[in-house]
């Protein structure tokens, strides 16, 4: 006798089956898991989608959920199955379920951060980058110190100090730019100084004569599809194996199945590739120029073993100039619009220009402006309120438990801080949503000094410090020296989306030209 089952029956035992495993594994994760104690949003201690739903569907708003918990729940949130947010600092979880937390006051986020801290990069995240072969992308510490060291020595001061004729040459050609183009015609000041900031990073590396600021209206090619590539940062990280699916596809297949930021993500990756091919085939692109290039120095020193990984050379590329343009071009545009919203702020700055600066027209250099307080404290306010990078930086809790903010935190626990939340916390930084430079000229403003971690710190901290410090300095002093501006579209600055660094919701335009 033959048996016939339907198949319907076996489509109702698996989903008999999902069903009952789907139940126990909420059950373990609500009552049983070792992050239960945390308070946080039930649906999220459950299922991963609810992280994933503020990250990719709404678009980069898990930042703002978190403040808006915060608000509920108190200090710590549990965030995901195997996430707990500790009030403005998330500490993760692995995304492999391992259990993650996030932390809210500056003693944890010294605490992770700290040279001498044990705890390593969570390589989930890390990965979804793309730059796995770059001193970013290092995952171990040994390949960090590696990588990095080979870097350093054209990022010291003394190294930025024998470039800033570069950096001089670049700013006046944008002050030069905006006074020309922009007395009538507003410029889109975001863009502007996301140009500038891209063009000095860019001729660090090569000495290339492409310039994003002979761009019309700042709309360079390379930048506008950056910017079309960052929500892909989130997809990647849920989905890190679809690069490498894409990868293995043909082009016109991979752009017509994946999201458009993931396509302008593989757009950066062939633009990079091909000016690195270029680079790598007619080495005089780097070398025959007089002048130090970090690509002249990487190919000089480098092993041949690098020199033949042509991959480590994209993906430093693309770490270098995003990370070169982003953070330095954020801080220049929103500390503008805050001076020039700001008349008495405006008018204190004019006055210590004026009076270090009698002469517009007489070049200034670095060593004189970084002497100035109310300039420096402009700089330092306008770090504050732009953030740098607002992700958390994952760090993995080992070897062994350890003791953050009074918590033990088990082995293997992703930990973190956002930057964001240290800036904006009322304990720390009084009325910290104000633009205040005065907070900065202080008697106690050297206890503030530790809080603003805009490179963030310890041993995996930015290494283009000197380079940020050199053209803030330079694009203040001069812009506001050489330029009278006038604000108009204004935005609102205090929106951002949190796609590693902010992505401001609004921009502005101005007026511009030569002060008289």
């Amino acid at each position: 006798m033959t048996w016939s089952v339907p198949w319907n029956s076996y489509c109702y035992a698996i989903i008999g089956v999902a069903t009952f495993i789907g139940i126990l594994t909420a059950i373990h994760r609500l009552f049983f898991h070792p992050l239960r104690r945390f308070p946080g949003p039930r649906l999220a201690a459950i299922t991963p989608l609810y992280k994933i739903y503020y990250e990719v569907y709404r678009g980069g708003e898990l930042l703002q959920c978190l403040i808006e918990l915060h608000k509920i729940y108190g200090n710590v949130i549990r965030i995901a199955p195997n996430e707990v947010n500790l009030f403005s600092y998330p500490i993760y979880i692995k995304a492999h379920y391992d259990p993650q937390l996030h932390f809210n006051d500056y003693a944890a986020h010294s605490a992770i951060y700290a040279v001498g801290s044990h705890f390593t990069k969570d390589e989930h995240f890390y990965r979804s980058f793309g730059a796995n072969e770059s001193a970013f992308g290092a995952i171990r510490p040994q390949d960090s110190r590696l990588r990095r060291n080979l870097l350093l020595p054209l990022f010291s001061r003394r190294a930025i100090l024998r470039f800033e004729h570069i950096i001089h040459h670049k700013v006046e050609k944008f002050v030069s730019l905006l006074a020309a183009n922009h007395q009538q015609r507003p410029a889109n000041m975001m863009l502007a100084f996301r140009c500038l900031t891209m063009e000095i990073i860019a001729s660090y590396c090569f000495c290339t004569s492409e310039s994003p600021l002979d761009a019309q209206d700042f709309h360079d090619p390379f930048i506008t599809v950056t910017r079309g590539a960052i929500p892909s940062i989130w997809i990647m990280k849920c989905w890190p194996s679809l690069k490498a699916l894409l990868d293995c596809l043909p082009q016109w297949i991979a752009q017509s199945l994946s999201p458009a930021s993931v396509t302008a993500f593989m757009e950066i990756n062939r633009m990079i590739s091909r000016y690195i091919d270029r680079m790598l085939e007619e080495e005089t692109l780097v070398q025959g120029s007089g002048s130090q290039t970090i690509y002249r120095h990487l190919l000089d020193r480098s092993t041949q073993q690098l020199r033949r990984s042509r991959r480590r050379f994209v993906e430093e590329t693309f770490s270098l100039l995003q990370a070169g343009s982003e953070s330095p071009g954020n801080a220049c545009a929103i500390g503008t619009f805050y001076v020039l919203n700001d008349p008495v702020i405006h008018s204190k700055l004019l006055h210590e220009l004026y009076t270090a600066w009698p002469d517009k027209d007489a070049p200034v250099g670095y060593c004189v402006l970084e002497k100035l307080p109310y300039l420096t404290a402009v700089i330092k306010e306008s770090l504050r309120m732009s953030h740098g990078i607002v992700t958390p930086l994952p760090r993995i809790v080992g070897p062994a438990n350890a003791l953050i903010s009074g918590y033990d935190v088990p082995a293997g626990t992703v930990v973190g801080v956002s930057i964001a939340c240290l800036n904006t916390d009322m304990n720390l930084f009084k009325d910290p949503h104000l633009f205040s430079p005065e907070r900065w000229m202080q008697p106690s403003s050297k206890t503030l000094e530790k809080y603003l971690n805009p490179f963030s710190k310890g041993p995996r901290m930015c290494i283009g410090i000197n380079l940020a410090w050199c053209e803030l300095y330079l694009i203040f002093g001069y812009v506001f020296r050489r330029l009278e501006m006038n604000l108009c579209d204004i935005g609102d600055f205090t929106k951002f989306k949190d796609f590693f660094t902010p992505v401001y919701e609004e921009t502005y335009h101005v007026h511009a030209k030569v002060r008289t």
